[in-house]
């Protein structure tokens, strides 16, 4: 078997891991604290919070200490694997990874120690005498902050869909129009920005979804998809049949990227290419803004609060109705279903899903799996050194051969980027650096580009 690429580690200063472990992982363990100490005095009528409290403090801050004085990553405790026996496994590849060289927090591989750093955190919460802090989203506030400034974008997300509902409803949309509908749902799953996306172009009846405007707008925003495999997803799929009876997808972040996915899960389900759509999200508090299944509910609630999104209550109250009561409705007859599984949440590639007998049966019933964002990308791919021009087949490995369908929709923001045409890296990177940035290579992590790869 060849051998693997190595990973990309944190003191490569060509990696984006650089950037990464010394601005934002400091900024996210600061906020951490802040979040703590904000609860602690909202709370000040529960005396026992305001013991509790301070302990995870002064935990949170040892942890920046450790990480600002580059410490050796410690082995999860037995107390901890008491709590959480999925953690033996970060000991086992913490075992194999210092046998290559010492790992610290400054020095060791990236995915890893991010992986680590948020059961590291997590921690702190669920061994906390208070059962207070047991179920505690240390990044709800800023979760719930970031959903509520996306008020226009769900208020023209929710417009366009009341619109298109009723065209649908009509059952005038052919093969062509479905396939149309479906690449421009993508697309607003894809970037989680509604505002470009030919979807919201003109009055998104079914002829101007097939019009010369919508066309130009489609073509504008694949000109940043390097590689494009929604065609050959589309066929392979069953959707282009109606045979997809189940669809699953694998979520990335909470708030209006979450309420993206939904839309799209809409439309699936309001145009019959599927009769089932399967979410599933992390069962702890993830990556900052990853989706949790209270997240799926919370959003509910939101839409439907009056005062959270004021204007849209104000401006569009039935589209914004029509929304929240046709998710509301899917889930309850288990069209939409919310599951979870402690495997997102461990250091595992996900070449190891075909291992977690459990879960890889119940996605083997899937005639598509759609992963979602950065994240999902860099741990099918391994987050190795991959030559960017490696066949995306060969990246995810084990699971090219699974039998799962896999589809990965990816803005990127890390290094790891395979299955480009010879030749595209280095035009990037040389656009990039022309554009006024240091590093021509952190093209890859800059979020303006994406891919969608398929492997069937």
């Amino acid at each position: 078997m060849t051998s693997l690429p190595p990973p990309y580690y944190n003191d490569d200063k060509k990696s984006f891991a650089y950037p990464t472990i010394h601005k934002r992982w400091p900024t996210i363990i600061e906020q951490a604290i802040d979040d703590v100490q904000q609860t602690i005095n909202d709370n000040t009528d529960k005396n026992k919070i305001a013991t509790s409290g301070p302990i995870i403090i002064d935990q949170l801050k040892q942890l920046l200490a450790d990480f600002k004085k580059d410490a050796t990553v410690r082995h999860f405790t037995e107390k901890e694997i008491e709590n959480n026996k999925w953690l033996q496994h970060y000991n086992e590849t913490l075992d194999s990874l210092n046998k290559v060289r010492k790992v610290t927090w400054q020095t060791g591989p990236w995915l890893y120690l991010e992986c680590y750093l948020y059961q590291y955190i997590h921690n702190f919460f669920i061994l906390n005498q208070d059962v207070f802090w047991h179920t505690y989203d240390i990044f709800y506030k800023l979760k719930t902050k970031t959903f509520k400034q996306s008020e226009l974008g769900v208020l023209e997300l929710c417009k366009r869909y009341q619109l298109l509902s009723q065209e649908l409803e009509k059952g005038k949309a052919d093969k062509e129009v479905l396939k149309l509908l479906f690449t421009e749902f993508i697309d607003i799953s894809l970037w989680g920005n509604a505002t470009d996306l030919s979807l919201l172009a003109g009055n998104v009846t079914l002829e101007d979804i097939k019009s010369v405007q919508g066309a130009e707008v489609r073509k504008k925003n694949e000109e940043k998809i390097l590689v494009n495999d929604l065609s050959t997803a589309w066929q392979e799929s069953g959707l282009s049949q109606g045979k997809a009876d189940r669809i699953d997808i694998v979520l990335d972040n909470s708030g209006f990227e979450l309420f993206a996915d939904l839309m799209l899960s809409l439309y699936l389900l309001d145009s019959g290419l599927t009769q089932h759509v399967h979410l599933h999200c992390k069962e702890i508090p993830w990556f900052v803004s990853d989706t949790m299944p209270k997240d799926f509910n919370d959003l509910i609630a939101q839409l439907k609060d009056k005062q959270f999104f004021p204007q849209i209550h104000q401006d569009d109250p039935q589209a914004i109705e029509l929304v929240s009561s046709k998710i509301e409705s899917y889930h309850k007859s288990g069209k939409i279903i919310i599951q979870h599984h402690p495997f997102w949440t461990l250091d595992y590639n996900y070449w190891s899903i075909p291992n977690f007998k459990d879960l890889y049966t119940d996605l083997s019933k899937s005639q598509l799996i759609i992963f979602k964002g950065d994240l999902n990308y860099r741990k099918l791919t391994g987050d190795l050194q991959w030559d960017k021009t490696t066949p995306f087949k060969t990246a995810i490995q084990q699971l090219a051969t699974s039998g799962l369908p896999i589809l990965s929709l990816r803005t990127c923001k890390a290094d790891v980027v395979v299955g480009l045409p010879e030749g595209v890296n280095e035009k990037l990177i040389k656009e990039y650096k022309e554009a006024g940035n240091d590093v021509g290579e952190f093209w890859s992590s800059s979020g303006k580009w994406a891919v969608i790869s398929f492997n069937k």
